[in-house]
């Protein structure tokens, strides 16, 4: 009885003493005996991935929930030799003391001032110091984001080192879905301890360490060690004139490794937190803009675009009320399972009044110009939800888990007025009034399936990817077409079009490495494909009488199914010594397009695609300070289905767009060289230099009326009427590059960032049946200055301009040049007693426009108290627009025109807030 009691006991406790152990102790200055404040600490056990670290203020780190055995202990602080050892975990746990000595050679470029270093590189990451660059206490992580060097925030999109930022973890974990705006905008400043910028693979690569090509532009927020554990956030809420307000808040709970994150907001004043999945293509467009403009610059108070491919905050043009409400949850389920989930839901009403004057080239046609009323009222809702579990099935076995849910409705009502001009006069002209209503839903999942074999190298990866998504629309447009001439011609008809899109996609990768020699590692891959597409557009007339759509207009319908089905084979070598770090591998690839139409005649299509996509990466460390990343990078594009298509869409009869079954798969090249230097003295330097090239490119092909005529289809098609399709074309070529430098101003106690970015791209295009191209130039200087005096007193100042200029290759002159210099001064100060003043001034001016130039001043001020403990409330008085100038101006390029926009902006107005911070 005794026997079995003792092993019940046994049982019981010795799993609790198996599952406790942990590792700790204190990192400090071996001459000195100081702590070392956010020294990073790495720990790796025998097979797996590295955990990471930070120290507190008292120098201690702790790694909880480890296994008994060895693990490879390592700590890195600037200015201090790298430590790196081995440490055995016993039954009792462990405790290991680490005395981190100086770096002779990095210590002589210290500055004796003691100023903290801003950044440094840890293998392929630029780590920024946050202690280095001082923002007002209650700033985000976006506000401390915009002060660091190579860092460009704007506009509600973030670029790091050239690119576009893409996915956004907050200690190495997913924040909702690592969305962008909902971490950066809602994560306070004063929890960060430093932001790594890393191009971030995909989850086989980082299993494996081959390099497939998957890589996004990633930041990870490291958190200080005293919030890894507790409860921070703030509520806010703030009622203005012109029945303006704002209220949210975001609460944060974080307990090891159990992280909950809960967020809301509703405001009318163009805040918006939702990104591109939460439009999902619901949006309807209503201006006829041909296949779309390349590239967009321009300033707006309001926010500029009205596309879904500008998915940031502020990028609805107009103005926007929002509601938002999130959770984000990180847990970790035993030993064995790691869990992140969020759930999203946004409300949105958009409310635009959009003006569209768009120029076409002079050698395509002289004199010629469009000029677009739009007034419309957009309401969207949104719900995503998605989750990533991760199984440890054993020290060689782990499986990932990811199902994604997404639903979406869009309802919009709008009107707009078109009108074709030659030489300012009106020959043609447009008047549409419309009401849409889209519904959408997405559901997916990924499983990935590791293993690692007993020889060390080998592994084995297997993925599976599935989606289903359906998307269905009516829209209902009354049009009004006027011809004039020596006698107006006017004719009045209604449409109906309801669509009805489905899409099955599923895909699969099998991947196997072997470890030739301690240098040389191979890899072998293949893939397999399969998408299913069915689209179904019936286009009804209004009867004569009445308001019922009973006549199927045959030339504007289509019905039509494609299955895409494809095969890639591929090979890799993997060489690594010291600093150098080789990739070279090569896909081989085989598709087949198979498309058939229904209606409104049968007829099929059957393509087969084959490529040889050779990819390379060369990484090479000088040192701790200089690196240089090399990338060469091929992909093919096959066309979609809707460029396959060839039923004509006249949303805007003026401009008549449709597909085209000849089209050929497009093959990309890329090539990039990026080179970075840090020094512990705060000096950052970061080149990049880029060129594109592409074969087949889709290009548009377009041609405009001399007289009333029908298309093949069976469409009229009115005098002055433009109609474009894709087609292939080679010829297209861009380079980019860019330069920034960062360095400390002690004088002033602040930083300094100077930077200059320069892009040339020639574009294919075919107009009137002759073919040309759209060359594009424009170069970027800037210059920011920030300060880093205190907590208390912030401010940046900066100035850039956008030099743009345009050529075609037939007439060789240049149109739709300008200049846009924007000048910007931000002051935030907390003085006497919790006091806060705070101010933002802009001034934006446009030199060179066709319209003439254009400037105005936006003038933003804020006056606060703070009070309660730890001044942790605010009560603020603020002032939007104060000289009641702001604008919302965009200028966009074609393949044969350039277009000025310009939105609806919100009115100056008073607000009078709270804002409580929670810590």
């Amino acid at each position: 009885m005794m026997k079995r009691m003792i092993g019940v006991i046994v049982c019981i406790i010795l799993p609790a003493i198996v599952w406790a152990q942990h590792l700790s102790g204190t990192v400090t200055d071996k001459k000195s005996g100081e702590p070392l404040f956010s020294a990073t600490v790495g720990l790796t056990p025998e097979s797996g991935k590295t955990v990471y670290t930070t120290t507190d203020l008292a120098g201690w780190y702790q790694f909880k929930k480890l296994l008994p055995g060895e693990y490879v202990l390592q700590v890195s602080y600037v200015g201090y030799k790298t430590y790196k050892n081995k440490v055995r975990v016993s039954s009792a746990g462990a405790m290991v003391n680490i005395s981190m000595e100086e770096d002779i050679q990095l210590l002589g470029q210290v500055s004796v001032n003691g100023r903290a270093t801003r950044a440094e590189q840890k293998g392929d990451s630029l780590v920024y110091n946050a202690e280095a660059f001082k923002v007002l206490q209650g700033s985000t992580a976006e506000e401390l984001l915009a002060k660091m060097p190579g860092v460009v925030v704007e506009g509600g999109t973030v670029q790091a080192q050239g690119e576009d930022v893409k996915k956004v973890l907050v200690d190495g974990k997913e924040f909702f879905d690592g969305d962008i705006n909902l971490a950066l905008k809602n994560l306070p400043a004063d929890i960060i301890a430093s932001i790594e910028v890393f191009d971030k693979k995909s989850e086989q690569a980082e299993f494996t360490g081959f390099d497939d090509g998957e890589e996004i532009k990633t930041i990870n927020i490291v958190t200080k060690s005293g919030f890894k554990e507790g409860t921070f956030g703030e509520v806010y809420g703030g009622y203005g004139t012109e029945d303006r307000y704002r209220v949210g808040g975001n609460v944060n709970f974080f307990d090891g490794d159990r992280r909950v994150s809960v967020l809301g907001m509703s405001n009318n004043v163009n805040q918006q937190n939702f990104s591109q999945e939460d439009l999902a293509g619901v949006m309807a467009s209503s201006a006829g803009k041909g296949r779309g403009g390349r590239r967009k610059g321009g300033k707006a108070g309001g926010g500029p675009g009205n596309s879904a491919n500008n998915f940031m905050v502020g990028n609805l043009g107009g103005v926007t009320a929002s509601n938002g409400l999130g959770l984000n949850y990180v847990d970790q389920w035993g030993e064995k399972v790691k869990v992140t989930g969020s759930y999203f839901f946004n409300q949105s009403v958009n409310n635009s009044e959009k003006i569209t004057d768009r120029y076409f080239f002079d050698s395509v046609l002289p004199g010629m110009s469009y000029h677009e009323t739009n007034s419309s009222r957009m309401e969207n809702w949104n719900h995503r939800f998605n989750m990533k579990l991760d199984y440890q099935i054993d020290k060689n076995n782990s499986l990932q888990i990811r199902p994604i849910i997404s639903f979406q409705n869009n309802d919009m009502t709008g009107m707009w007025l078109g009108s074709n001009l030659t030489d300012g006069a009106v020959e043609s002209e447009v008047e549409n009034n419309s009401y849409s209503d889209i519904d959408a839903y997405s559901v997916g999942g990924s499983m990935i399936y590791r293993h690692r074999f007993p020889v060390p190298g080998r592994t084995l990866s297997v993925t599976f990817n599935g989606t289903m998504s359906d998307k269905v629309g009516d829209v209902y447009s009354d049009y009004v077409n006027r011809q004039y001439g020596e006698q107006t011609v006017e004719e009045s008809y209604g449409q109906y079009k309801a669509t009805a899109d489905k899409q099955y996609m599923w895909n699969g990768s099998l991947m196997f490495t072997e470890k030739l020699t301690d240098a040389w590692q191979l890899q072998t891959n293949y893939r397999v494909s399969y998408s299913n597409v069915d689209a179904d557009r019936k286009v009804y007339e209004r009867a004569a009488v009445g308001d019922l759509y009973e006549q199927l207009d045959e030339d504007l319908s289509n019905v039509y199914e494609s299955d895409y089905l494809t095969h890639s084979g591929g090979v890799g070598l993997r060489f690594h010594q010291k600093q150098l770090n080789v990739m070279l591998g090569a896909d081989f690839l085989y598709s087949s397009l198979m498309g058939n139409q229904f209606y409104p005649v049968y007829e099929d299509l059957n393509k087969k695609y084959f490529s040889v996509l050779p990819s390379a990466t060369v990484r090479y460390a000088l040192d701790r300070s200089n690196s240089f990343i090399l990338r060469y990078r091929s992909r093919s594009a096959s066309p979609s289905v809707t460029d396959l298509q060839e039923v004509v869409d006249n949303t805007n009869p003026l401009f008549l767009t449709s597909g085209n079954p000849e089209l050929d798969q497009q093959i990309n090249h890329s090539l990039n060289l990026r080179y970075i230097r840090t020094t512990s003295s705060g000096h950052t330097f970061i080149a990049m230099a880029g060129a594109t090239f592409q074969q087949n490119y889709v290009a548009d092909s377009s041609f405009v009326a001399k007289e009333d005529m029908v298309l093949p289809s069976g469409v009229e098609m009115e005098k002055g009427a433009q109609y474009t399709k894709p087609v292939n074309l080679d010829g297209y070529y861009s380079f980019q590059s860019m330069l920034t430098y960062g360095f400390p101003l002690d004088i002033i106690k602040s930083n300094l960032n100077l930077s200059i970015a320069a892009n040339y791209a020639n574009v294919p295009t075919i107009f009137d049946g002759m073919k040309s191209a759209t060359r594009e130039l424009n170069v970027i200087p800037k210059i920011i200055i920030g300060s880093n005096i205190s907590h208390n007193l912030d401010f940046t100042v900066s100035y850039s301009a956008t030099i743009n200029k345009i050529f075609n290759s037939v007439s060789g002159t240049s149109n739709g040049d300008y200049i846009n210099h924007l000048t910007a001064a931000k002051l935030g100060w907390t003085f006497w007693k919790g006091f806060t003043f705070q101010t933002t001034f802009n001034y934006i001016n446009y030199a060179g426009l066709d319209e003439g130039d254009s400037d105005y001043f936006l003038w933003n001020a804020s006056i606060g108290k703070k009070f309660l403990k730890h001044n942790q409330a605010e009560i603020r008085l603020e002032a939007c627009d104060l000289l009641n100038q702001n604008q919302a101006f965009l200028h966009q390029i074609g393949s044969n025109y350039y277009d000025y926009i310009n939105y609806n902006v919100l009115k100056p107005y008073l607000m009078l807030s709270f804002t409580y911070t929670i810590r």
